[in-house]
């Protein structure tokens, strides 16, 4: 099955080579693609010198536009299963790899790399969200385990493995400010199979995250408006078609 991993990435061009590299490693026969979303460091070139095939934007326009243009490239391209994780070295290739697996098995449209569905797989040195985070993932859980009548632990997850007709559902539309927990809820409501892999989430070794307090708290508002809003939505009986 061909097989696409795609990895947006804004100004990682201390971790993007290192990245690639890892996906080379646990995906064999795996194309990989990176969503360069305006950087305006070296993130592109680098890519280029590691092999990775680049779709460059040409501006910073947020994870979902990105995101969309990477499920776009591999709907348009045949690809029968892609998958994406994040530029900044957090998120493990060989547990993307599992993810991978459970599409191609056929058990669910999309899976999603959790951090928190099984604590005791998670190492001393493994990444550990800080408390105002935790909150803010607290209450999108429950509002998407409620909207959905699907228990899920790791709604932020930027991790994730998709089939054809997921990939064909977020090509059509996707949230640009809203992405993982907005695609969430839309993909159960719209007859989807996603489930959860509990997954190992690493620390940010390279570069900074962009996210600051202030920014968090105004997402964490503006995404709570978005999936209660959301939620009125009407739920699609059976799986969505191909």
């Amino acid at each position: 099955m061909r097989t696409l991993v795609f990895i947006p990435a804004w100004n990682e061009e201390d971790s993007i080579a290192k990245v690639i590299e890892d996906v080379r490693s646990n995906l064999a026969g795996a194309d990989i693609l990176v969503v360069d979303d305006g950087s305006t460091d070296a993130t592109r070139a680098r890519a280029h010198a590691a092999g990775a095939r680049v779709a460059p934007l040409p501006f910073n326009q947020g994870v979902g536009s990105a995101q969309q243009t990477g499920y776009l490239y591999a709907l348009r391209n045949g690809y029968d299963i892609c998958a994406h994780l994040d530029g900044d070295g957090q998120h493990p290739a060989a547990e993307l790899a599992r993810l991978v697996d459970e599409v191609k098995a056929g058990r669910a449209d999309m899976v999603i790399g959790s951090r928190y569905r099984d604590h005791t797989i998670a190492l001393e040195d493994d990444y550990r969200a800080t408390r105002s985070r935790r909150a803010g993932q607290h209450l999108f859980r429950m509002i998407v385990s409620l909207s959905t009548r699907q228990r899920f632990t790791d709604t932020t997850s930027g991790m994730r493995a998709v089939n054809r007709r997921a990939m064909a559902l977020f090509s059509e539309r996707y949230s640009p400010e809203f992405a993982e927990v907005e695609s969430l809820q839309r993909a159960v409501l719209q007859g989807l199979r996603v489930e959860e892999v509990p997954v190992r989430m690493l620390h940010r070794t390279e570069g900074r995250s962009f996210i600051t307090p202030i920014g968090s708290a105004y997402y964490i508002f503006k995404t709570l408006i978005v999936l209660l809003v959301g939620q009125f939505r009407p739920r699609v009986g059976g799986r969505a078609e191909p």
